[in-house]
C-alpha cells in the first residue's frame, strides 16, 4: 500500500476511535460520562425531546411590602392634613415569592371621604422612596373601587426609568449563566425584545414548582443591616468556597472592589457584632455576624458545622452569578410531559433507523462493493456529526434530528455522483486509477456547489430564525460539512485501498459495470 494511503488510513482510524471514545461510548459507560462530561449526557437533548418546563418571564414593576409601608405613611400624612380619619389599609393584589404587591386598598368611613381625598389630590402620581443607599422612583395611580366607593385603590409600581434600557438583555445573560452554573447547561434562555420578555426552557425539569425554585434565585444581590440595604452585589468582585485553615470547616472567601472595600470597611467598623444579612431580592441567603472590622476588602464567611463544601460552592455561585438589573415574574409556564419527549425520541429514532437501513440496502444493491464503501462512510459521517454536537455541547432537538437525516441524504447523493462519474470515466476507456481520480475531480465541483448553496440557506435560517429553526440550521450545517468530508476524503481513501489491492477484480465484480 502506498505511503499516502497508509497515512490517510491511520488518520481515519484515529479519528473514528477518538470520536467513538469521546462521544459514543460515554452513552453506555457511566465512568467515561463522568470523566468527559461530569456525569451529563454527551448528546444533550432539547425540551421537545427530553420534556420539561418552558417559563416566560416579564419585568416585575410591583413593589415589596416594605416599600408599601413607606407609601402608606405618605398617604396617611396626606389624609391627616385634610382632617379625615385615617383609613384602614390593606395590601392590593396577591403577593408572590418576593413579597411584591400591586398597591394599597384604603377603606374610608364613607364614600364622601374617599371622594374628598381624590379631589384634594394629596396622593401624587410620582413618589421617591429611599432606604439606605437604595432609591426608587414610584408611580402611583389612584382610583375608586367599583364595588365599594368608600375604598380607594392606590396602584404602586416602580418607574421603568429606574432600570437600564438594556435591563432585559442583561437579565437574560445573568439567568443563562446562573442556570448553566447549576449544571442545567442544556437549557435555552431567549430574549424577545418585541414583547419585552424572556423565555426560559428547562429540559428535564418535571414540575412548575421545581422550575420556580431554580429561577427563584435570579434576583438582585444585596447586603442589609436591620433590613436596610447598605451594599449591592455589584461591589462584590469574587466569591469562592474553600476550607478554613484554622478549623477545616467550609468557608466562603469574598473580595470587594476598591470602592466596595471602602464601603465594606465602614460598615464592618461601625457594626461589629451585628448581623450583615445577604439577600437575593427578598430571599435571605445567609446571615453572618460581623466579628471585627475588615479593612482590606477581603472577608471570610464561616458556614458552620453541618454545611458541606458543595453547599458552600452553591452559595458562592449564587453570589457571583450577577445582580439582576430588573426584577422578573413568571407570566406563563408550559409543561412538556416527559412521556411526550420519550415518545418523540422513540418515533424519531425509529424513522431515522428505517431510513438509514433502506439507504444502506439501496447503495449495496445499486453499487455493490462501492456501495459498501459508501455505507462505511455514512457510519463515520454519523459518528462525526454526533461527535461534533458533543464537543460543541450543542442541544439536539427534533428539528436537529431532521437536519442530521437530511445530511445523510446529501452524503448519499454525493457518493452517487462520485460513483457515476467513475463509471463514466471507465466507459471512456480509462484505467481504474485514472478513472478514480478523474471521477472525484469531476464530482468535486458539483458536490461543492450543491453543498455551498445549502450552507447559505442554513446561514440565513440561523441569522433570521429563532429557537428550533436555529437548531435545525446548526445541525444541518454540521451535517453538510461532515458529509462533504466523508464523501470526498473517506470514500476516496477506502476506494483507493480496494483498487490498490485488486484493481482487476474491482472492475469485474464490485460495481463498475460498463
Amino acid at each position: 500500500m502506498r505511503r499516502d494511503l497508509r497515512r490517510k488510513t491511520w488518520f481515519i482510524l484515529i479519528l473514528v476511535v477518538v470520536v467513538g471514545v469521546y462521544a459514543i461510548l460515554p452513552i453506555f459507560s457511566p465512568t467515561l460520562k463522568q470523566l468527559f462530561f461530569r456525569g451529563n449526557d454527551p448528546i444533550r437533548r432539547g425540551l421537545d425531546l427530553k420534556g420539561g418546563i418552558e417559563i416566560i418571564l416579564a419585568p416585575d414593576y410591583r413593589v415589596e411590602d416594605r416599600v408599601l409601608s413607606e407609601v402608606e405613611n405618605y398617604v396617611q400624612k396626606g389624609v391627616a392634613g385634610l382632617g379625615i380619619n385615617a383609613p384602614a389599609v390593606g395590601l392590593l393584589g396577591k403577593a408572590n415569592d418576593n413579597n411584591r404587591y400591586e398597591g394599597l386598598a384604603l377603606k374610608f368611613a364613607s364614600a364622601a371621604e374617599a371622594q374628598e381625598v381624590m379631589a384634594a389630590g394629596v396622593i401624587k402620581s410620582t413618589l421617591t422612596w429611599r432606604s439606605g443607599v437604595e432609591e426608587k422612583k414610584l408611580k402611583l395611580n389612584v382610583g375608586v373601587d367599583h364595588e365599594d366607593p368608600s375604598v380607594l385603590t392606590v396602584a404602586v409600581q416602580e418607574d421603568p426609568d429606574n432600570f437600564p434600557k438594556d435591563a432585559l438583555y442583561q437579565a437574560k445573560v445573568i439567568i443563562e449563566n446562573r442556570i448553566n452554573s447549576s449544571g442545567l447547561s442544556e437549557t435555552v434562555v431567549r430574549l424577545d425584545q418585541t414583547k419585552g420578555r424572556i423565555e426560559v426552557q428547562l429540559p428535564g425539569v418535571r414540575s412548575q414548582a421545581e422550575a420556580e425554585r431554580l429561577l427563584k434565585s435570579t434576583g438582585r444581590l444585596n447586603f442589609r443591616l436591620d433590613d436596610k440595604i447598605v451594599m449591592y452585589g455589584t461591589d462584590l468582585e469574587e466569591a469562592q468556597a474553600g476550607y478554613s485553615q484554622q478549623t477545616g470547616a467550609p468557608v466562603i472567601n469574598l473580595r470587594f472592589g476598591r470602592e466596595g472595600a471602602k464601603l465594606f470597611e465602614q460598615i464592618t467598623t461601625e457594626n461589629v457584632n451585628k448581623v450583615l444579612a445577604i439577600y437575593l431580592d427578598e430571599e435571605m441567603l445567609m446571615a453572618p455576624i460581623i466579628s471585627e472590622p475588615i479593612p482590606n476588602g477581603n472577608a471570610q464567611i464561616s458556614m458552620g458545622a453541618g454545611v458541606t463544601l458543595q453547599e458552600a460552592k452553591d452559595y458562592a455561585i449564587l453570589m457571583m452569578s450577577g445582580a439582576l438589573p430588573i426584577s422578573l415574574r413568571s407570566v406563563m409556564a408550559t409543561q412538556v410531559a416527559p412521556t411526550l419527549g420519550t415518545e418523540t425520541v422513540r418515533l424519531s429514532l425509529l424513522a431515522g433507523l428505517i431510513g438509514i437501513i433502506l439507504v444502506f440496502l439501496f447503495m449495496i444493491v445499486a453499487y455493490g462493493r462501492m456501495g459498501v464503501v459508501a455505507d462505511l462512510a455514512l457510519v463515520i459521517y454519523t459518528m462525526l456529526v454526533l461527535g461534533a454536537i458533543a464537543v460543541l455541547r450543542g442541544v439536539l432537538t427534533l428539528p436537529g434530528i431532521a437536519g442530521i437525516i437530511l445530511g445523510i441524504g446529501m452524503a448519499v447523493d454525493a457518493n452517487v455522483i462520485i460513483f457515476e462519474r467513475i463509471k463514466d470515466e471507465v466507459r471512456l476507456g480509462k484505467g481504474i486509477h485514472s478513472a478514480l481520480e478523474a471521477g472525484f475531480d469531476r464530482a468535486y465541483v458539483t458536490i461543492l456547489d450543491s453543498n455551498v448553496t445549502t450552507l447559505i440557506a442554513a446561514l440565513v435560517l440561523y441569522l433570521f430564525g429563532s429557537g428550533a429553526v436555529k437548531g435545525f440550521a446548526v445541525t444541518l450545517s454540521v451535517s453538510i460539512l461532515a458529509s462533504m468530508f466523508t464523501a470526498l476524503f473517506i470514500s476516496k481513501t477506502f476506494l483507493s485501498i480496494w483498487i490498490e489491492k485488486a484493481p482487476d477484480r474491482f472492475l469485474a465484480k464490485y460495481g463498475v459495470r460498463g
